[in-house]
């Protein structure tokens, strides 16, 4: 019997640890994804509701996760004949790492720009340049952006990820 949909290939959407990850004092966290929620991402940066629940994007004083797999992927989403355990996971916006992540707009980034995150339309969920104590920041971009090993098109930025919330 075959599958009712078709995951995305796994260079598409990426976050990748640099540095500092795996470590067993690294910040991770799991969750169930909140009603409604759509086209989530490995690489983009969600937030929990108030039902402990990942939403997409960060506002004010909420803590930003790392989203590791597809929302679509086989060990968050269960298929016809398969099981999974219902949850997506990430790593946490305080801990000491540095990731790359193909889930940001594009633009021009330098090391030290500082970073928060889209929180509606089509970008929900990446990471763009956000201002200090007005937006809230997620991370400070390490590297920059560099090419896929895998696809030219593709881009990768390389950040440490800090918790900043607004005032």
């Amino acid at each position: 019997m075959p599958g009712t949909y078709t995951p995305a290939q796994m260079f598409d959407h990426e976050l990748n640890p640099l540095k500092g990850w795996p470590s067993p004092y690294a910040v991770d966290y799991s969750a169930e994804y909140a009603d409604g929620v759509t086209d989530v991402y490995a690489g983009m940066c969600c937030s929990l509701d108030s039902n402990g629940n990942f939403v997409k994007g960060v506002t004010t004083s909420k803590m930003g996760i790392f989203i590791f797999q597809n929302q679509s992927d086989f060990d968050v989403r269960s298929d016809v004949g398969n099981v999974a355990g219902g949850k997506g996971s990430g790593l946490v916006a305080c801990g000491a790492y540095e990731l790359q992540t193909t889930e940001f707009v594009a633009d021009t980034y330098a090391p030290n720009d500082t970073l928060t995150v889209e929180t509606a339309g089509a970008n929900a969920g990446k990471l763009k340049k956000g201002t200090v104590y007005t937006d809230p920041i997620v991370g400070v971009v390490s590297s920059g952006q560099s090419d896929s090993e895998h696809d030219a098109t593709i881009k990768f930025l390389a950040f440490w990820p800090v918790y900043v919330p607004t005032t």
